[in-house]
């Protein structure tokens, strides 16, 4: 589990530009001095020209076009207002679930090329706005913004694009556009930002891009990309996000990109990268979130990553990671908030390893020989809330659990060699909502204390060697959906009351003698 979003890096600043010139928005006339002069006819005329291509308006922002003046109360549309000359157009549908979404059906116009003092244009999440890219908005030489995303653009990315030579924000994310990308592109040394995510792209990215120094945010995610990753990204200093993800790059992460100082976003993850995780990769010391998930990588966790102080989503899950569980963790990664190493060979023991991220400290004095030390308990970090080690082959036994169990809501340490007990300190992991141990070698038998884990929606304990009864209490778990103690040596009653005695009688296979719903009634004694 990642969480939603995969995390982005906060750009409002970065993708939203204040024009520069006196703007005269939609509706909001001047009250003092002269009026404003009408909107030029050009661009009236270009702006019905798009109207014309659209058929169906599902957002109402088109019923506002009417009138002659469209600088007055036509929805999205901004003019200057000493000139009237239409400056941004700005189209955007309420993101609402369906059946209530919202859209425009139609082309994209080749009249908007017409719009001349465009500084601005975006169209953004209409859904049904489709056709290519017309060649025609290449005559927008003052255009600074370009965001036609979620809509059903399809062609190629036209190269003549490089004639807006003001471009700074360009983003075509979430369409259907094919082919490879332009070499042309990297003419535009004023791109700040590319988002091309979420599109059929192909190929592989042109050597020229190398030139688009002032570039701080290149998504290319969820495309068809393949080939190595250019060495040359570590040259483009500005960089705080670079998302590769999803897609066919292959070879090995160049350790070129650790030289960027600046990159706080950083996901080269569902990939078919090789190789190890370069091991100065702590350098990049601004990171917030890495994630190197679901590719071939092998080798171990570089010890560096234990100084990025910034990073709080860590995803190296579904590789090929072996060596121990990284040690030491609790003089790093303070900001931890998630980390998942799942589906790697990752071994060492679950205690140490538990003990490393710990806060605890040694509160009891030392010349206090009857009292224990705290140090014997692990305290999760405050922030922590997410910690999957799932299909490793982690050994050790889980320690004492203190505190209040922080803010951790995922805890999974399923598919390894975990044996030991269940701690009845476990219960103090209040805000927990899936627990899953299953598939380990755990004894013992399942503390009643885990009725007070009130938060838990999901709980695995199965394929142990968990004896003993499953405790009555637990029935005081109402929010539990999901609960498994199949393959265990478990035997008694199951407790007769929700959800457990209505859960399929799968979830309680394979034990010694359990009985009661949703399995056969138990003997009379």
């Amino acid at each position: 589990m990642q969480l939603s979003g995969k995390p982005r890096l906060a750009l409002g600043a970065l993708l939203l530009v204040v024009a520069a010139l006196p703007v005269r928005e939609a509706g909001h006339d001047g009250d003092d001095g002269p009026p404003p002069p009408p909107c030029s006819p050009v661009d009236r005329a270009a702006l019905l020209g798009f109207k014309a291509g659209v058929a169906v308006d599902t957002t109402g922002i088109l019923d506002t076009w009417d009138g002659d003046d469209c600088c007055g109360a036509w929805e999205g549309v901004s003019c200057d207002a000493a000139t009237g000359r239409v400056v941004a157009l700005r189209l955007e549908a309420p993101r609402l679930p369906p059946p209530r979404q919202r859209y425009m059906e139609g082309n994209l116009s080749a009249s908007l090329g017409g719009l001349e003092y465009l500084d601005a244009l975006v169209i953004r999440d209409m859904a049904r706005i489709g056709g290519a890219i017309p060649a025609s908005l290449s005559r927008l030489s003052r255009l600074k913004q370009l965001y036609l995303e979620g809509n059903m653009l399809a062609g190629g990315i036209p190269g003549s694009l490089v004639k807006m030579s003001s471009l700074q924000f360009l983003s075509l994310a979430g369409n259907r556009l094919e082919g490879q990308l332009p070499p042309e592109l990297s003419q535009l040394s004023g791109l700040v930002q590319i988002n091309l995510g979420r599109n059929s792209l192909s190929g592989g990215v042109p050597p020229t891009y190398k030139n688009l120094f002032r570039l701080a945010y290149l998504d290319l995610s969820n495309n068809f990309f393949s080939g190595a990753i250019p060495a040359f990204f570590g040259q483009l200093k500005s960089l705080a996000l670079l998302d590769l993800s999803n897609n066919s790059f292959s070879g090995e992460i160049p350790a070129s990109v650790c030289a960027l100082r600046n990159l706080t976003d950083f996901s080269l993850s569902h990939n078919k990268l090789t190789g190890v995780i370069p091991p100065q990769i702590g350098s990049i010391a601004s990171l917030n979130s890495l994630s190197l998930d679901s590719n071939l990588l092998v080798g171990s966790i570089p010890s560096s990553l234990l100084s990025l102080k910034k990073l709080w989503n860590l995803n190296l899950s579904r590789n090929g990671l072996s060596g121990s569980l990284p040690p030491g963790i609790r003089h790093g990664l303070p900001s931890l908030v998630a980390m998942d190493l799942s589906h790697n060979h990752l071994i060492g023991g679950i205690d140490q390893f538990f003990r490393s991220i710990s806060t605890a400290r040694r509160t009891k004095m030392i010349s206090n020989k009857n009292a224990s030390s705290d140090i014997s308990q692990v305290v999760f970090p405050q922030r922590l809330q997410h910690m999957d080690l799932s299909r490793n082959r982690i050994t050790g036994a889980l320690p004492e659990f203190g505190g209040d169990g922080a803010s951790l809501v995922w805890l999974d340490v399923s598919h390894n060699a975990i044996g030991g007990q269940i701690p009845s300190s476990v219960s103090r992991l209040l805000r927990l909502e899936r627990l899953d141990i299953s598939r380990n070698q755990v004894k013992g038998t399942i503390p009643v204390s885990m009725a007070a884990m009130a938060s838990l929606e999901w709980l695995d304990l199965s394929s142990n060697a968990l004896v003993g009864r499953i405790p009555d209490n637990l029935t005081r778990l109402t929010s539990v959906r999901h609960a498994s103690f199949r393959d265990n040596k478990l035997c008694g009653k199951i407790p007769q009351a929700r959800p457990f005695n209505l859960f399929p009688a799968a979830a309680y296979a394979g034990n010694l003698c359990l009985c009661g719903k949703p399995l056969p009634p138990c003997r009379k004694t």
